[in-house]
């Protein structure tokens, strides 16, 4: 693989540029689901935006996509859960010729299983994703920027069309959390529309972000004198960023010339710059500001020489907990992948929580909860082929052992078997005063165990753990006499609710909540939070006129109206070539119901009966009034009182705030403490993070159901009559 490598920071080899040109090309494999069995997909690389993508036939939608700067491995043979699904299907195909991909954010990777057609084209897939995960990595800033802004491009636009509209762009502002009415939206849209056509191309795009994000105050008010004019724009020369860095930022290093130029040079990437002037924009300088190449912390200190050289018991070493889990210890699935993960994170103590198994060897679990089982030797596996990928020094296994004798002695062969010479079985020195350094036990595994009394005989010992081994839960799961789903009545409206129960000696335990759905499911890929079957990038959606579903219809539309004295209620919409157009004059139609309202606040509407112009518009019935849990008029001080005397997680209530009128403030118990949480009036909608409502009741209903903080849900609104009844 060392063909995959850059030299020196040059440019790809030729090889490794044939062959990004046959993946950006695409190659036909066959990808193992886990939901569904394996499928023939055209897999390709889209070097624009570094994005590896699965597509089910030409000219559609990727049917997903991996983002190259998330991929944390690429992992030879067939060893996913992917593959393990489908055992039959995967027998059928040479190892040789299969990989995976596991890539994401979380702990918990996703992973992407596949079969290529020949060893050519696995070959192919080895040496070109391994050199463009590092490219993408290790590149500039600026060549950062410009693959995420096409990355976005490529998600708005239609397949094939290349451009982007003002719809696309109102649904897009929330992925980069930024906030902008419809009309500044599209002020600044037909700034970059120069043709008027209602769309704009990529290189518009691009300008427009950067016309939304850069903020002209903060080098016009901080760094004006580093500026010099240049047409229509400024520029900070070398020498004046070099004066900058030792002005404004202290930097010892800036005294040296070279070093400020290979600074610009590496965070630019432009070598005609490099040859003619080097330069930044203000839009440049503003980014380098906020970069990786601008850190606070000196990098100087990035390698680090420790004496590796002192008795094992003098250093911290990075543990982990219940390693084989990957959610909390009650429910969540138990993988081997959790192994590989914590060791690729730094690692270097991990925890075998060994049961007896069904074969003569033990599971790895979490015992007497509802976590899913996983074999004792597929974590050994694991754990060999990846336990020195980040680290030459000791790896100490620490085994909470729960086993009978027959099978802790099966267990002592797999160790042997698996790990071999690697597995310390003795002391390195029989009569040494001190434990070994951690650089005599380099490429060592090291057990963590308790030794069997010598007394012991036959097959029936188990130890017994303690509490203070088992880790920080307050009741030792171990020692249960009993555990299962019991159902409790909820006190408050009676209703029964399932919740894990223990029992031990001595008292009975129960978790606050059990997950109502499959834990071992994984979440579908996506990156947006959207409430189902909203239309949020409708342009109109926002806007205070637009009522959405009226309870009433349009009988209640014209009481509202009456009471505003406005006469004019109705549009129509049809088809034209397959798009929606919308109008109220047959012969003047729009292609949204935005463009058709803004249209007639300006030019009046004109028939034979009268010429209207659309002025103000009707607000929305406030349907949250009436509700028990909502308190106008509550300040911060009185909701807090309220609900110390409800000591629930899930009470809750809704107030307007006292210092906004265009803001509301849910309050709730979470965690045993009371928060606050601010709702933002934005048009029409109501908007909390990042999530956006038609009323405040629709926004209490879906946090009912989806946790607002935590793993918390509104459970129990309250208001005096509430609090009372509570505290009879």
């Amino acid at each position: 693989m060392a063909s995959a490598v850059m030299v020196n920071g040059g440019p790809p080899t030729p090889d490794i540029v044939e062959v990004m040109r046959l993946l950006e090309m695409g190659l036909v494999t066959t990808i193992f689901f886990y939901r569904k069995r394996p499928e023939r997909r055209t897999l390709k690389v889209k070097l624009e935006s570094r994005q590896l993508m699965w597509i089910k036939r030409e000219a559609s939608r990727p049917e997903g996509i991996a983002n190259l700067r998330d991929v944390k491995e690429f992992r030879c043979g067939k060893n996913s859960k992917d593959f393990e699904k489908w055992p039959d299907e995967a027998k059928k195909v040479d190892s040789r010729l299969s990989f995976t991909v596991y890539y994401g954010n979380d702990f918990k990777l996703k992973s992407l299983s596949v079969i290529a057609n020949s060893y050519d084209e696995f070959n192919y897939w080895r040496k070109g994703l391994d050199y463009l995960v590092k490219e993408t990595k290790e590149a500039c800033h600026q060549l950062q920027l410009e693959r995420w802004l096409r990355k976005e491009f490529y998600l708005m636009e239609k397949i094939g069309s290349y451009v982007v509209t003002l719809k696309n762009l109102k649904a897009w502002l929330p992925r980069i959390n930024y906030k902008m009415s419809t009309n500044k939206l599209r002020e600044r849209f037909q700034e970059f529309d120069v043709e008027s056509k209602g769309e704009i191309n990529y290189e518009q795009f691009a300008a427009l972000y950067h016309r939304l994000v850069h903020v002209q105050s903060i080098t016009d008010e901080n760094f004006e004198k580093y500026f010099e004019p240049f047409g229509e724009e400024k520029r900070m020369r070398l020498e004046s960023f070099q004066q900058f860095l030792i002005e404004e930022q202290k930097e010892v290093k800036a005294s040296d010339v070279g070093y400020v130029k290979h600074l610009m040079l590496e965070f630019l990437d432009d070598q005609v710059r490099a040859a003619a002037g080097l330069f930044f924009t203000q839009i440049e300088f503003e980014d380098f500001l906020f970069s990786q190449h601008n850190p606070l912390f000196d990098n100087k200190y990035d390698s680090i020489t420790q004496d590796m050289s002192q008795p094992l018991c003098m250093y911290w070493i990075a543990s982990s907990h219940n390693t084989y889990l990957t959610g909390d210890q009650l429910y969540s699935s138990s993988s081997a992948e959790a192994y590989a993960r914590a060791l690729r994170m730094g690692c270097r103590c991990l925890e075998l929580d060994c049961w007896d198994g069904p074969d003569g060897y033990p599971n790895i679990y979490h015992g007497h909860t509802l976590t899913s089982k996983i074999k004792f030797t597929d974590v050994l596996k694991i754990i060999n082929d990846h336990a020195w990928v980040t680290s030459e020094f000791p790896l100490i296994l620490s085994i909470e052992n729960h086993c009978s004798l027959s099978q802790q002695r099966n267990m002592a062969i797999a160790f042997r078997e698996t790990f071999g010479d690697k597995l310390l079985v003795e002391p390195l020195q029989k009569d040494a005063a001190v434990l070994p350094s951690p650089s005599e036990l380099k490429f060592k595994i090291i057990l963590k165990h308790k030794k069997l009394p010598e007394w012991v005989d036959g097959n029936e010992w188990r130890y017994a753990v303690s509490t203070e081994d088992s880790g920080n839960l307050e009741v030792d799961l171990s020692t249960s006499v009993k555990n299962g789903i019991l159902y409790l009545e909820d006190p408050y409206d009676g209703t029964w609710h399932p919740h894990f129960f223990v029992l031990n000696g001595s008292k009975l335990y129960y978790a606050e909540e059990t997950p109502s759905q499959d834990q071992d499911e994984e979440m579908e890929d996506d990156d947006t939070a959207s409430i189902e079957g909203r239309p949020v990038d409708e342009l109109h959606f926002s806007e205070k006129w637009f009522h959405g579903r009226l309870e009433g219809g349009r009988k209640r539309a014209e009481e509202l109206l009456r009471l505003r004295l406005i006469a004019l209620d109705l549009y129509f919409s049809r088809q034209e070539r397959g798009q929606v157009k919308y109008y109220l004059i047959d012969a003047v139609t729009f292609d949204s119901l935005y463009h058709l309202i803004m249209h007639y606040r300006q030019f009046p509407l004109r028939s034979a009966d009268f010429t209207q112009v659309l002025k103000e518009p009707v607000p929305q019935p406030q349907s949250h009034e009436d509700k028990h849990w909502y308190h106008e008029g509550m300040s911060r001080t009185a909701a807090e009182e309220l609900l110390k005397r409800v000591p629930d997680d899930g009470a809750f209530l809704v107030r307007h705030s006292g210092t906004d009128q265009y803001s509301y403030a849910i309050s709730f118990r979470a965690d045993g403490k009371i928060k606050h949480c601010r709702i933002k009036l934005e048009g029409r909608l109501f908007t909390i993070g990042n999530a956006q409502f038609e009323s405040l009741v629709e926004l209490v209903q879906h946090y009912e159901h989806t946790p607002l903080y935590k793993k918390m849900k509104l459970r129990l609104p309250v208001n005096q009559q509430f609090v009372d009844m509570v505290n009879m």
